[in-house]
């Protein structure tokens, strides 16, 4: 049996506006794995955040990332499931089982956004639109140096991605970064036929609460227009979890604002599971 870590990473400093996605993380938590031990890696709700290196919040983030990915280099697991805050929490599990698997990961990125500014880049300083960006290699000094093996660009596929800043759509276009639009998601064999033809075996499933289209599913922190229906992305995943190895999952960027996505998230686990 595969050694499984299950981390609770409530951290909403890399978003720095408030902390709704810390109590979202742990309401995901609590409804979808009741009986489940979690690690949990502990971000306080009241911080003051100041921007260093164009990163708003990055000794406060930067700290917590790199001690999360000891405690997951440490243990040692095969798989590393995730239910988080913002996407900034992605940059330890990732890290870890892209050494773990010396490379051979896909990493399949649910997620209305590409999250991949660079500090100079970024609008808004916040480091959860940099993360992918940061595991390539190219972001704040204080998670790069911590990359024993930094992502390639041909590991990444975007799935669902629609709301790109323009230095985001030059780099994607320049490095040759796979995107599945929501338009693709007709076919729930797209992603993983992406996947199997740049040979990887183990996959990594990135889900951000924003890549279902926000009249189904509003209950998220960065909601973009259109997008994918919840089934489309539950026939994908089931597709990919199918066909690849799952060395890890997340679940981040929820927020709860009186809908009933909680529900409809079970009955997406209870699919995909």
């Amino acid at each position: 049996m595969p050694k499984v870590e299950h981390l609770l990473y409530p951290e909403w400093q890399g978003y720095g506006v408030d902390a709704s996605v810390h109590h979202g993380a742990i309401a995901m938590a609590r409804a979808l794995f009741p009986d489940t031990i979690f690690a949990r890696i502990e971000s306080p709700i009241d911080e003051a955040l100041t921007v260093s290196g164009g990163v708003l919040g990055l000794s406060s983030i930067a700290a917590r990332f790199r001690g999360s990915l000891a405690r997951l280099r440490a243990s040692w697991p095969d798989v590393v499931i995730t239910v988080g805050g913002t996407c900034g929490v992605e940059a330890a599990p990732v890290a870890y089982l892209n050494e773990r698997y010396a490379g051979d990961l896909a990493i399949v990125w649910f997620d209305a956004h590409g999250d991949l500014n660079a500090p100079d880049t970024s609008p808004s300083g916040h480091f959860h639109g940099m993360v992918l960006r940061t595991l390539l290699g190219d972001g704040p000094p204080e998670y790069v140096a911590e990359l024993r093996r930094p992502l390639e660009p041909r590991q990444i596929f975007l799935a669902g991605t629609r709301d790109l800043d323009r230095e985001e759509s030059a780099y994607i276009r320049d490095a040759g970064i796979s995107v599945t639009p929501p338009e693709a998601f007709v076919d729930p064999h797209a992603v993983a036929a992406a996947v199997r033809a740049r040979g990887f075996r183990h996959v990594y499933l990135h889900l951000d609460m924003d890549c279902f289209r926000p009249d189904e599913f509003p209950d998220t922190l960065m909601r973009a227009a259109g997008g994918p229906a919840l089934a489309s992305v539950a026939d994908m995943l089931t597709e990919l979890r199918a066909a690849f190895q799952v060395a890890g999952f997340s679940l981040v960027e929820y927020v709860e604002r009186g809908g009933r996505s909680l529900d409809k998230l079970r009955g997406l686990m209870d699919r995909v599971a």
